[in-house]
């Protein structure tokens, strides 16, 4: 019997191309600010969607003001800005019908921590969920999924036994691989434009169950 849901973070949530469209505007910002030009956004946004790789610099390449931010200084910008991100209305239904449903509630998601924790903070997720946490606070990289620390430190936090968790993610590189290790049952929020929808399951381990909107989670649940 499922008594917890656990929630990656980017993708699922949320999507993660919001942060990275608010970043942008951080530092179109900051080049409007110093260099007088309007259109910095739009064409950082046509160069991540031509390519997400070494966006700033192709950017910085085509302008030459001397006057003009750094790419390290963009690089900045970028990590450290305060995201602009807001939960989708049938997330928030979701997450508050899943409550009502008697269901525990919490995150685990990888990355850098200061910017997952932003994220979280933007989205008004702290006081939605019972336990979150962020990989790379147990010590590193080396804890990121699918290495089950993290899911066990979930499990005991909310008091139930792993089996009696779900894990909810979009990313078949890393949320699913997870039952090398632990009984969990995992979902696979399938996001058509998600930075990883096109990637293979890690270690050909699949999702118990595939849904294509976090709404079919109470009626798969």
């Amino acid at each position: 019997m499922i008594k917890a849901v656990v929630f990656d973070l980017d993708d699922t949530l949320y999507p993660e191309y919001d942060y990275v469209k608010s970043g942008f505007r951080a530092v179109a910002a900051e080049w409007e600010r110093v260099c007088a030009v309007s259109d910095t956004y739009d064409e950082l946004l046509r160069l991540f969607d031509e390519d997400k790789k070494n966006v700033f610099d192709r950017y910085a390449a085509s302008h030459s003001d001397k006057s003009a931010p750094s790419v390290e200084r963009m690089v900045q910008i970028y990590r450290e800005h305060v995201p602009c991100l807001s939960l989708a209305d049938d997330v928030q239904q979701t997450l508050s019908n899943l409550r009502t449903k008697g269901y525990k509630l919490g995150i685990i998601t990888d990355g850098n921590p200061a910017r997952q924790r932003m994220k979280i903070s933007a989205l008004g997720l702290t006081e939605t969920v019972d336990k979150i946490i962020v990989t790379d606070e147990l010590g590193g990289k080396a804890f990121r999924k699918p290495n089950p620390k993290a899911f066990e430190l979930m499990a005991t936090a909310l008091s139930v036994l792993p089996e009696e968790l779900v894990y909810v993610g979009d990313n078949p590189l890393k949320d699913f691989a997870v039952k090398k290790y632990l009984p969990i049952q995992t979902v696979r929020l399938l996001v058509k434009e998600g930075m990883y929808a096109k990637e293979s399951f890690s270690d050909e381990i699949a999702s118990d169950i595939t849904v294509r909107s976090l709404r079919e989670l109470c009626v798969v649940l």
